[in-house]
This record gives structure tokens, sequence and C-alpha cells, in this order.
């Protein structure tokens, strides 16, 4: 950093420093002939400190058979350098948390530094780094600047709600007033507490990703702490603003993960929020859903939807043409004339198609068969059958309910279903109970009446723990579970399972 700026920074007032519990756990941790006696001492002194080590030991980051009831059981699972990296983040945030804002919009800070600090052990994980731990702290204390200047500058960041939102321009800002940005800031703040060299360095570059393919651990490391910051934005956004392609080629250019890996990094993030949330006493993600951002993530990133937008760019382009009109009536022929969703001589194309994928590449497929229940004697009050608008009904729920990758089509009569590429059995679930629950939840207006509509769901995924030898007994295997769905008394989705009792067809239920 610019020793001019450094001055002026250090004669405005003085920065913060950590707590004493930090002190010596830095201490400790610089002390080469370290014991595990003097390490468990030092944490002993603190209950709550204690407490958290106890607890992350035995969380699923580590999936330990046996769990840890002491905290000399937990050093031996973490180790000495993971233990006192752990306990630093935990005490540093608890010491952080305490100070006053000056115009920072410390709910946002803190839900970027845990998503940040998440998501670069995601990457660590992912790219089988021995420092996963000090990863996670470095990302963790990627933006610890931000704090620092609004102490120094009170004013600096008032007004600025807005501009805290997009961290580029955050930085920006920050250059423009003071030619230097908190990330500088942050890993010179880093170094005057004698944190080891890989950490402030890694925060003070935590703004630069270098585009290059390297085996260097080093290097590595800062730029999973890099990356970690965009990542956790994609889960902060907005849905519609979220760059998820975009992401997933910094992350394969700068890191070697391809689209498939990244898409996992992203699900791994997803499913160690609530053990983050619950170890720092802190909500990240407000009311928004993971589960929702990783199903969006997986839509974006997967090369049947990229390849499919390319398809749809090219078919509006030739559609501006003579031969556009025989597009047009090419894809009428897939479409069931009544619902307007795919015909079942397009949805077996399809099938096999994803199955082949799904085999070839290694990564999940998972069909759902949907049956509604019991509505062909439905009428409109008048005599005449209703069922055509309820079918039509029944296809804008899956649609809505549905995402843009997924393919719905009629398989026969009064049953829809629908191929999740790239989609594993929890998220293929979720699907699953959100189309239930819009089903219960509508009434369909028949003529004077309101009648409920039931359905039975049944789900099968090909991949993980279960595989199928070709698409016909994957198909069998869907029908199966909504046989089984049937028999549960309707208005419910179940999943597969090979124990499950076999049945002929769950159509004649």
């Amino acid at each position: 950093m610019n020793p001019e700026i450094e001055a002026h920074l250090r004669s405005l007032v003085s920065f913060p420093s950590p707590p004493g519990v930090a002190t010596r756990i830095i201490e400790l941790a610089r002390d080469p002939d370290i014991e595990m006696g003097k390490v468990a001492k030092a944490l002993s002194l603190d209950s709550a400190l204690s407490t958290k080590i106890l607890r992350i030991a035995n969380s699923p980051l580590y999936a330990q058979r046996r769990k840890s009831e002491s905290l000399r059981q937990a050093l031996v699972v973490l180790g000495l350098n993971a233990t006192l990296t752990l306990a630093l983040s935990f005490t540093l945030v608890k010491s952080l948390r305490a100070g006053k804002s000056h115009g920072v919009n410390h709910p946002l800070y803190w839900r970027r530094a845990l998503l940040a600090a998440t998501s670069a052990r995601a990457l660590a994980d992912a790219l089988h780094h021995s420092m996963a731990e000090e990863i996670f702290l470095a990302a963790l204390l990627q933006d610890i600047g931000i704090l620092a200047l609004g102490q120094a500058l009170p004013d600096l960041y008032r007004g600025t709600e807005e501009v805290q939102r997009d961290h580029g321009a955050l930085a920006e800002l920050e250059r423009k007033r003071l030619q230097t940005d908190h990330a500088e800031v942050g890993g010179w703040l880093m170094r005057t507490w004698n944190l080891p060299e890989r950490l402030y360095l890694a925060i003070a570059r935590s703004h630069r990703i270098d585009l290059s393919v390297t085996d260097d651990m080093n290097q590595i490391f800062e730029r999973c702490v890099a990356m970690s910051g965009p990542v956790a934005d994609l889960f902060l956004m907005n849905s519609e603003e979220r760059p998820f392609a975009e992401a997933a080629q910094t992350a394969e250019r700068c890191l070697g993960l391809d689209k498939m890996a990244f898409g996992q990094v992203l699900a791994t993030v997803g499913s160690m929020i609530p053990e983050t949330e619950a170890i720092f006493e802190s909500e990240t993600l407000a009311a928004k859903h993971p589960e929702l951002i990783i199903e969006q993530a997986r839509e974006v990133l997967m090369l049947r939807s990229l390849n499919a937008l390319r398809d749809i760019n090219a078919s509006r382009t030739m559609a501006d043409d003579s031969s556009g009109r025989a597009l047009e009536l090419e894809e009428e022929m897939r479409r069931d004339s009544l619902t307007g969703v795919y015909n079942r001589a397009h949805l077996d194309q399809v099938l096999l198609r994803e199955f082949e994928n799904s085999t070839r590449h290694c990564w999940p497929l998972s069909i759902v068969f949907a049956d509604l229940d019991h509505f062909k004697n439905v009428n409109d009050g008048y005599g005449h059958p209703a069922g055509d608008r309820i079918l039509q009904t029944a296809a804008c729920i899956l649609r809505n309910n549905t995402r843009e990758s997924d393919v719905i089509a009629r398989y026969g009569g009064e049953e829809f279903v629908v191929v999740l590429p790239a989609t594993d059995a929890e998220t293929a679930r979720s699907v699953c109970g959100r189309i239930v629950t819009a089903f219960e939840n509508t009434e369909h207006v028949i003529g004077p009446d309101r009648a409920k509509v039931t359905i039975s769901i049944g789900c099968a995924t090909h991949g993980g723990g279960t595989t199928f030898a070709n698409a016909d007994d994957f198909v069998k295997a869907a029908d199966q579970a909504l046989f089984a769905a049937k028999l549960r008394g309707r208005n419910c989705s179940v999943q597969f399972d090979a124990q499950m009792p076999t049945a002929a067809s769950a159509r004649s239920a």
C-alpha cells in the first residue's frame, strides 16, 4: 500500500487490534513446537469457543464416524493448525461484530463474509487443497478493510447503501476517494496483526483473479479466496441478476473446475449454509432459500440448457427468414395440442438422449411421473366434461413449478412426465414437493362449482446411489414410485426405492 495513504490512515484513528484470545491463538500458531495440551488449555478458557470447536469437529464437514466428546478428541480430528485457524475465525468474528457501523451495512457485510468463507472452503475441498481452514479464514477476513476504513473515515461509507450491494462498485469508489481499496487495507492490517504471510497476501489480492492455469498451491490458495467473493454474490443477488455462466467460466479458467464441478461447489455451499449459520450464530441468506438458488444454477450450468439457449437464439434468427416457418411447424409437431407441453413422441426422444448423456458424463438425471387422480367425472355444471380445462391448468402448474431446462410432456390421458437433467434425488424431491403443494392450493372453477383435483407423483433418479441399465428400466422405476404414491392416499410424491414392492403399472390404480 502507498506509504502516504498508510501514514494518513494511521494518523486519523488507531485501527482495531485483535482481542486477547485471538492474540494468544496467533502466538500459538507461530510456535513451531506447539503441543496439543497447550492448545486445549488456551481454548478451554473460553467455553463458547470450545463448544464451537467441538461442534465443527462433529459437523458434516469432517464426517467422523465417532462423535468427539471432548476438546482433545476434537483436536485430534481437526489437527492443531486447523483448530487454531478455526478458533481464530470464531474469535475475530465475535470481536469485530461489536464495532460501530459508520455507514457500513453490517448485516450485508457479515452475510457476504460468511458466504465467502463457506464458498472458499468448498472450492478448496473441490481442489483437494490441504489448507482448507486457512483459506476459509482468509476469505472470512478478506473484506476486513471495510470495517477498518469505516472506523478510520466515518464519512467514507455514509450514503452508499446501494453501492455496498455491488462489491466491484464499492472498491471502485474507495480507489477514487483514497487511491486504494479495502482489500489492500485489509492485507496491510492483517500483516500488522502478525498473521501468516499467505493469509495477508491472499486478503490483499482478493480482488485479483488470474485467469491462467497453475499447479502452484500458493497461487491456488489466493485464487480460492479471490473466487469466493463472486461465488458468495451469486447467493446474495436477485434471481435475474445472477451471472452463473460467467462465474463458472472464471472458475474453469483460474481454478480448472469444469461447469459440473463448479455446480457441485455451489451445491456444497448450499448444504454448508445451515451449519455455518449455526456455528457463527448468523443468518446468511435471510429469506432466500439456497435450494432454489442451486436449482437455478444447475439450470444455467447444464450443457443441455446452454445448448438449448443457443438453439433458441438460432431459432429466433432463422424465424426472420423464409425457413423460420418450417422451424415453427416442426416445434408444433412436438407439442400436445391440448396442453401446449411436449407430446409422447418427443418425450421418448428426450429421455433416450438425456439418459445417454447422464450415463456418459456421470451426472444425475431425474424423471417425474405425475398422474391426476379421479377427475374424469367432473363436469362444468351443464353435464359437459371439464377434463380438458383441468389438464390445461395442470400443465400450467407444472410449468410454473419447474425450470426452463426441464422437459414437461403429456404421457397419455391425465398423466404427465417431467424430465429433470443434472438433477439429483434431493433436488428432484424438492421440485416434486413444490408441485404437490401447488395442486393442493389450486381450486378449479367448473361452472358454478369449485373442484379440487389431487395429484400423485412418482420420481426416480439415475446416478448417485441408484443406476439403471437402460431408459426403459428408468421409466418403470418412476412408474413404480407413482403406484406407491397412489397407495399412500393421493396428493403426495414418492421417491423410487429398490426395496419397494413392484407393480405392473400405476395407471391402473
